[in-house]
């Protein structure tokens, strides 16, 4: 039986931020590690919603929805100050330390452009002297088709802005309201790193910015969470520790073997997305389906009579191994399951915070995108995925 302080047990191996993943995909990834890591996250958020705070190798901080993601800071080595996304960790580095940088290498995206040129103006004034930090460009004053006067919209009572699917929004007249009007750039930092090259540098998860300087030119914007703005009924506790033993109990089937995992992790989440907002769960008989039709069509795309007979028995190979595994693949399939149902108790508990700022989507009131959680610096991201998506289609589709 796992425990509560399996935790001290887990490696802390996450070294830049280009990919979070859910708490239900972390077996998948890594077998045995990956459950003990997605069980501690979870356990340990539930414990934090019940006021017993983990201790500082646990933080928390809402998932910020801006766009796009940016990397800013001096560099380590030179002391340089430098803006780019997230190719600055590329074998070849895009690193803009001038406008001239950012036009070379962005210029086939004006909208990146303006943005870019903005943080690389203003962040300078607010950053740290020494350090590397990653963030969202939450508004910056670029204009466009859909939003000719600058990306903060105001009304007669607040300001508003929506850097990707979710407006957030906040009084006018206030100290924070104060900062979105007079600011020229907006932008919300929850990565920090460290390291004397860019190449060898280590994230720190929800990172502490309170060091960070003031200037009105720039609007920081806070990702902290704070649990104790939240309602954790009893009914929300118990179905979590239903779905938490349950996931529990399925990992223990597999007595720490997942080598029928063995390449297929890819299929196995892309199958498990394809059922958001479905109402389904995963199962063998599904995941047997969605692979034979998805090899299917790969053998459909070549043309040479050993190209398709190479991806026929590849495909009635693989689909084959599942029928051969097919008690082990149902163990992981149970697991994932009530991982992703204990994990979805937590979001809608926390979405249905007190929060400093107001969410919408279309002009209808929305919890926030989710929230990362990291324990021993590795992070997950608790996000009801089946309430995100059917929000984030309804909006596109209007």
């Amino acid at each position: 039986m796992i425990n509560f302080t399996e935790y001290l047990k887990e490696d802390a191996n996450e070294e830049k931020l280009t990919h979070l993943e859910h708490p239900e995909h972390h077996h998948i990834n890594a077998g045995e590690k990956g459950f003990i890591h997605a069980h501690n996250t979870l356990q340990q958020t539930h414990h934090a919603l019940l006021g017993n705070h983990p201790g500082e190798h646990f933080r928390v901080g809402e998932k910020m929805e801006g766009s796009p993601s940016i990397v800013a800071g001096h560099h380590p080595e030179t002391g340089k100050f430098f803006v780019g996304t997230k190719g600055v960790f590329n074998k070849e580095p895009k690193l803009n330390y001038s406008h001239a940088d950012i036009e070379k290498h962005h210029g086939h995206a004006p909208g990146l452009v303006h943005k870019l040129k903005a943080a690389l103006t203003h962040l300078p004034k607010v950053l740290p002297k020494h350090g590397v930090y990653q963030g969202d460009v939450m508004h910056s004053g670029v204009t466009g088709k859909s939003n000719p006067h600058g990306d903060v919209i105001t009304d007669t009572h607040s300001h508003h802005f929506t850097p990707n699917t979710i407006t957030y929004s906040h009084k006018k007249n206030t100290p924070e309201g104060e900062k979105i009007k007079k600011s020229k750039i907006g932008v919300s930092f929850h990565t920090a790193y460290h390291g004397h090259n860019l190449e060898h540098m280590k994230a720190e998860y929800n990172t502490d910015t309170s060091h960070f300087g003031e200037h009105p030119d720039v609007h920081l914007m806070s990702n902290k969470f704070h649990m104790h703005n939240t309602n954790y009924t009893p009914e929300a506790q118990k179905t979590f520790v239903h779905h938490l033993n349950k996931a529990t109990a399925a990992h223990e089937k597999q007595k720490g073997d997942y080598s029928h995992h063995e390449g297929h992790q890819e299929h196995m989440k892309t199958y498990t997305n394809s059922l958001v907002g479905k109402g389904q769960d995963a199962s063998v008989e599904g995941y047997k389906q969605h692979l034979h039709t998805k090899l299917s069509k790969e053998i459909e795309k070549v043309k040479t009579p050993k190209a398709k007979e190479q991806k026929t028995l590849n495909r009635d190979s693989m689909v084959g191994h599942v029928t051969e595994h097919a008690n082990k693949f149902k163990h992981s399939f149970d697991a994932y399951n009530h991982l992703e149902k204990a994990k979805d108790v937590l979001a809608h508990t926390m979405g249905n915070a007190k929060y400093n700022y107001g969410h919408s989507i279309n002009g209808k009131e929305s919890k926030p995108e989710g929230h990362v959680v990291s324990v021993n610096n590795r992070p997950t991201k608790i996000v009801n995925k089946a309430e995100f998506t059917a929000a984030n289609k309804a909006k596109h589709s209007q």
